[in-house]
């Protein structure tokens, strides 16, 4: 039979209304980079050159401070110049927003939140159309990226691949690789010399905007991507890519999402972490949860404990319900359940994968999604501010503002007084500031519950912590089918490494011990359930030992009489919603002794009668105490810190909670200071022999309170509820922090003189309120009437958001679709497919090779036109085309 022939062209889209969009994102430049881009030598840079592939760039990268700092690391968080910071990111991808006067918005917003890191992939395949070819001009000008990041002043943590992942085709991995002889991802030379020559040209550019240079912010260095091959050959490509990265200049740590595959060994990354999407990608359901994850799994010793993607949305394939449903699963209280939870277990660095999602546009996207990859962001890919974008803002001002938070160690808590809600503490172990992070034992439940905590400023470091028996100890009376194991991979955080579990009904053990107290010790898991409790044979709780918590204090009894006492537990076998199984565990058990054996120094919180710390369905708080308040000694409070600062001759906090909630406040100072109320009815009691001053009050609107009087400076509380504390902004100027109130979005503050200039986004409320050192306003660059406000602050009005009126789309044209079908379209200058052989993994079912990226057209709907000789017996002719999914045939009468 003659051999067959077919044509390719790079064709056109068949409908009229993607035909317009199509030649829209190619004005722009938004397809793949252009083959005949114009290529120049590229500016000059401190980073060696490994070679000379043409390259083109923009020009007028923004010349930066060039004062050098360091960023160091150790097991608590980075530190920059010696100083530890909270790492708050959020990822951006600069080529699904392909419009560069944009980009500044988006780390604008992400700034306003409380971000201060923004988390950037960089595709290879998106700035290479060909090999040895790399465009860095207009929509691809990641120079002007990196400038603007560090304007809106975020850290950057760069990730150059060469593999991204990111639900983008191939990878990042170019479309021409295909065609190539060579093995991805691994230590092939043939892999490694193209990847060579990609991470030369944007290594050059991520050099010059390092924080560690004095010449840009990027403050970290992802190697890879999700690279989980720890074998001897995967190890080598990764010390490939760190000596690569190295010897281009990078000189920030290198960094990983590996889920700790690379953490010692050959290719030991300076920190990797674990990516985690606790509730998939499956967004149908989007009111079912799973459980919080413990993520200190991948927390080896002296690096601090980083999670480079966690959960801020999901993707949504073709046929899925649609980002609406994803932005319901991921929502608002999420964040503050799991980003929370991440908290309570030690993380100091926190990357949420997505912040603002974007654009598939063009060819762009992976085949499985379609044009959108809003992925129910906080930003959305309208770029407006869903409900979730509060909530980060929320915790973000905390992690900014409350510096302790960024070395603590856990400590054992009391358990609260009611069972369905577990405390998980952690404390500096140089301030001795205490973090209380409540939540639902059951992460997953609707219940509203309410409780009371013990706070106990004696508290140790569980890993100083030292337990009377250990689980397999001869005075535990086990009855059963009890498991005991050791040195486990699920004991790592275990008290010596053992511990003992059932999951079978009626199992038991039994304590007998002499003392006023005891404690049992034990793993939270999401595959334990409950257990009963008894003391001396009466039944004192019901317990849940479901979580995420090491060396957890499950069941607590004090007060008891100095004598012989027996302590038995009891499988139930049963479960919560948020578990899937009934296991108990033992741990250890404790008979303390001493002062061990003393109330903890706040035994009950809140102490006022009547009221009650309340959590709503899939709510968390993190409850402060023991930490300096600027000038003022905050014992404990029951509202959460949104931020404080010093602003002016005064220190300024704003606390919030659940609206309707209770609230209660305790600060210590050496006299009886004077404290003003305005806005609400607050409670104060004075303790003299203590000097605790207790403010109790209701979260509802705003309530203003001054405390003067106590030697230093005085102490603006802004006790607001949460609806309301959302309504604050923060930016801090070079003459201090300022605080406002009211406006759609703060953008920048600026300090001039006497005057804050102030820039944002009009909302529909006209009042602002201003806290500031300053005594003039402007809001974009017009001055503002202001007036002396409440408390001392400034206010003002300023315009509200114009309306805006979209214009009548008339005059439509069209043209007719598809002339390559006809009979006699000329075809003459079409590229022959006549290859034999290729390098594609699929291997040639037929041939000649019909792959189109065989023939150089990598992205796109590709036209074929085919011609066979006919013998005039043909009935018709089968087409097949593989898909992602699966093949397709159609069959057409000849």
């Amino acid at each position: 039979m003659p051999r067959n022939h077919a044509l390719i062209r790079s064709g056109r889209f068949v409908r009229t209304v993607l035909a317009l969009l199509a030649a829209v994102a190619a004005a722009l430049g938004l397809l793949a980079a252009s083959a005949g881009a114009q290529t120049t030598t590229p500016r000059a840079s401190g980073a060696p050159t490994a070679s000379a592939a043409p390259v083109t760039l923009a020009a007028g990268a923004a010349a930066a401070d060039a004062h050098a700092h360091t960023v160091t690391f150790d097991g608590y968080s980075f530190l920059v110049d010696g100083k530890r910071t909270y790492l708050w990111s959020g990822e951006f991808h600069y080529f699904r927003l392909p419009s560069p006067d944009l980009w500044l918005d988006i780390f604008q917003k992400m700034k306003a939140a409380g971000f201060n890191a923004t988390s950037l992939y960089f595709d290879w395949g998106y700035h290479s159309a060909k090999p040895g070819q790399y465009d860095f001009t207009g929509v691809r000008d990641v120079d002007k990226l990196l400038d603007y990041a560090q304007q809106a002043g975020l850290y950057v943590i760069a990730r150059p691949a060469p593999y991204i992942n990111a639900e983008v085709d191939s990878g990042g991995l170019p479309g021409w690789l295909t065609t190539k002889d060579e093995q991805n991802r691994s230590a092939d030379p043939k892999f490694l010399k193209y990847a060579d020559e990609w991470l030369t040209q944007i290594d050059r550019i991520i050099a010059r905007h390092q924080l560690t240079n004095g010449t840009g912010s990027v403050i970290a260095y992802q190697v890879e991507n999700e690279y989980y091959n720890g074998n001897t050959a995967g190890r080598a490509y990764m010390q490939h890519l760190e000596d690569k990265a190295r010897t281009d200049g990078i000189t920030v740590p290198l960094t990983g999402n590996n889920n700790g595959t690379f953490n010692s060994g050959v290719g030991a990354l300076d920190v990797d972490g674990p990516d985690s999407y606790p509730q998939g990608f499956n967004c149908s359901n989007p009111t079912k949860w799973n459980g919080v994850p413990d993520i200190s799994y991948d927390h080896p010793a002296g690096k601090p404990l980083y999670t480079p993607e966690f959960q801020g949305g999901a993707f949504d394939p073709w046929g899925g319900p649609g980002y609406d449903k994803c932005a319901q699963l991921i929502n608002d209280q999420f964040a503050n359940v799991f980003y929370k939870n991440n908290i309570a277990v030690g993380a100091t660095a926190q990357s949420f994968y997505m912040t603002y999602g974007g654009t598939n546009w063009g060819w762009l996207g992976m085949p499985e999604n379609y044009t959108s990859y809003d992925y129910g962001a906080a930003i959305r890919e309208t770029r407006q501010l869903d409900p979730k974008y509060y909530e980060d803002k929320l915790i973000g001002y905390f992690t900014q503002s409350v510096a302790p938070l960024t070395k603590t160690d856990r400590i054992n808590a009391t358990p609260p007084d009611n069972a369905s809600i577990v405390d998980t503490a952690r404390m500096n172990p140089d301030t001795k500031t205490q973090f209380h992070v409540l939540r639902h034992a059951d992460s997953t439940s609707t219940k509203v519950d309410s409780t009371h905590v013990a706070i106990d400023f004696n508290a140790q470091p569980v890993q100083d912590v030292s337990y009377t028996y250990d689980d397999p100890d001869a005075a535990l009376q086990y009855t059963g089918s009890w498991s005991h194991v050791a040195n486990q991979s699920y004991t790592g955080g275990d008290y010596e490494n053992t511990e003992s579990f059932s999951n079978q009904a009626g199992d038991s053990v039994s304590v007998p011990f002499t003392g006023p107290a005891i404690r049992w010790i034990g793993p939270k898991t999401n595959n334990h359930g409950n257990a009963d409790v008894y003391l001396d044979g009466v039944k004192q709780a019901t317990v849940d030992d479901s979580g995420s918590q090491n060396q957890a204090v499950v069941f607590q009894k004090s007060g008891l009489s100095d004598g012989p006492h027996v302590l038995k537990i009891v499988v139930d076998g049963t479960h919560t919603a948020g578990s899937t199984d009934n296991y108990v565990s033992i741990d250890a058990i404790d008979v303390p002794t001493g002062s061990a054996t003393s109330d903890p120094t706040y035994p009950v919180v809140p102490q006022q009668p009547g009221t009650a710390i309340t959590l709503d369905g899939r709510d968390s708080h993190v409850l402060v105490a023991n930490y300096r308040l600027g000038d003022s000694q905050l014992q404990y409070s029951t509202s959460e810190i949104m931020t404080q600062a010093t602003i002016g001759n005064r220190d300024v906090a704003v606390l919030y909670g659940d609206k309707g909630s209770d609230g209660e406040t305790v600060l210590r100072y050496a006299s009886k200071p004077t404290v003003t109320t305005t806005g609400g009815d607050v409670t104060t009691t004075w303790d003299a022999a203590t000097g605790d001053l207790r403010l109790n009050y209701s979260h509802a609107g705003l309530v203003r309170v001054q405390v003067t009087g106590t030697g230093g400076r005085p102490l603006l509380l802004l006790l607001a509820d949460k609806p309301t504390a959302e309504t604050f902004w923060r930016q801090d100027t070079s003459t201090g922090p300022v605080l406002v109130r009211g406006t759609h979005l703060l953008r920048t503050a600026t300090a001039h003189g006497d005057t804050v200039a102030l820039t944002g986004d009009n909302g529909d409320d006209p009042a602002i309120e201003v806290f500031t050192a300053a005594r003039r306003v402007t809001w974009n660059g017009r001055a503002v009437t202001i007036h002396a406000g409440a408390a001392g602050s400034l206010t003002g009005s300023i315009a509200t958001a114009a309306p805006v009126t979209l214009p009548a789309l008339t005059s439509w044209k069209h043209a007719e679709e598809s002339p390559e079908a006809r009979p006699g379209f000329d075809d003459s200058r079409w590229v022959v497919a006549d290859k034999m052989t290729t390098n594609s993994v699929s291997g040639a079912n037929t041939l000649p090779v019909l792959y189109a990226d065989d023939y150089g057209f990598h992205t796109g709907n590709t036209w074929y036109r085919g011609r066979f000789r006919s013998t005039g017996k043909e009935t018709g002719v089968c087409i097949w085309s593989p898909t992602p999914a699966a093949g397709r045939r159609r069959s057409r009468p000849g």
